[in-house]
Parts: C-alpha cells; sequence; structure tokens
C-alpha cells in the first residue's frame, strides 16, 4: 500500500487524519532516531522486546522494561556526552576483572571525574585521592 493511499483509507476512518499526520511522522522519525542510537551503543531486539549491554554485568543484558529500575540510568538516546561513562565502566570493569580491588578503585575513579566533569567541584579530592593511591600506582606490577 503506498503512502497516500495509507493516508486516504486512514482519512476514512478519522477525518482529522491530516491535522495529526505530521505529529504521527515526527513520532515515527523520533522512534527510528532512538533506535539507532541504541543500536550504536550495542542494543538488540526482536519480537520479544529490546535490550542492551549491562554496564555493571560485562557480558550480561538488560531489557528495556528493566533497564532504569534496575540500572536507575537513562536510556542511550536520552545521554548526555558525559553520561557515556557509564560504557566507559563497562571497559574498566572487564580490563580490570582479575583484580577486584584495582577494579573498586578504577570505577571509583571513574565515578569521581563523571561527577567532577558534570561540575561537582567536591570530587577534585576524591580524585586526586584514587589516582594516587597504593592500588592504582602498582596497578602494572
Amino acid at each position: 500500500m503506498t503512502d497516500a493511499a495509507f493516508n486516504l483509507q486512514q482519512l476514512e476512518k478519522r477525518p482529522n487524519w491530516y491535522e495529526h499526520l505530521s505529529d504521527v511522522e515526527r513520532a515515527m522519525r523520533q522512534a527510528a532516531d532512538a533506535w539507532a542510537v541504541r543500536q550504536d551503543y550495542g542494543w538488540e531486539g526482536d519480537e520479544g522486546g529490546e535490550w542492551g549491554p549491562n554496564p555493571l554485568q560485562p557480558g550480561e543484558n538488560v531489557m528495556e522494561a528493566d533497564w532504569y529500575d534496575t540500572l536507575a540510568l537513562p536510556f542511550p538516546e536520552e545521554f548526555q556526552a558525559c553520561d557515556s561513562y557509564v560504557y566507559e565502566l563497562m571497559d574498566t570493569i572487564g580490563k580490570y576483572k582479575h583484580d577486584p580491588a584495582l577494579m573498586a578503585h578504577m570505577v571509583a575513579l571513574r565515578a569521581a571525574e563523571y561527577l567532577g566533569n558534570v561540575g561537582y567541584d567536591a570530587t577534585i579530592t576524591i580524585r586526586s585521592q584514587l589516582r594516587n593511591s597504593h592500588v592504582v600506582q602498582h596497578a602494572d606490577d
């Protein structure tokens, strides 16, 4: 069915179809754009739903319905540039998973850097303490 035929069919059912058509098309574009962003962050989906990689448990996924409740994070399409730190945490966790103490320090450092980037000045002390900690200083030993 062509777009014109579909629009005529909708007009028969809904006399105000053309009044709302631009809103419907805008919502469809926003949904397609949101899905494209999610795919860039590794999201997948099928008829059973959508899911994304769990930044706190590398290798595991979180269903869309559980994303906010489980992780308390915005969806990828709602991220601001500084929010991408969550995905940096996945790399940090994977890189240091052999050493839980180092991993905890590095995750805390990433969180402190994130807070500093969004304007929480009190994190400067935390960041310097974490960067200069014994665990981090001897990470490559």
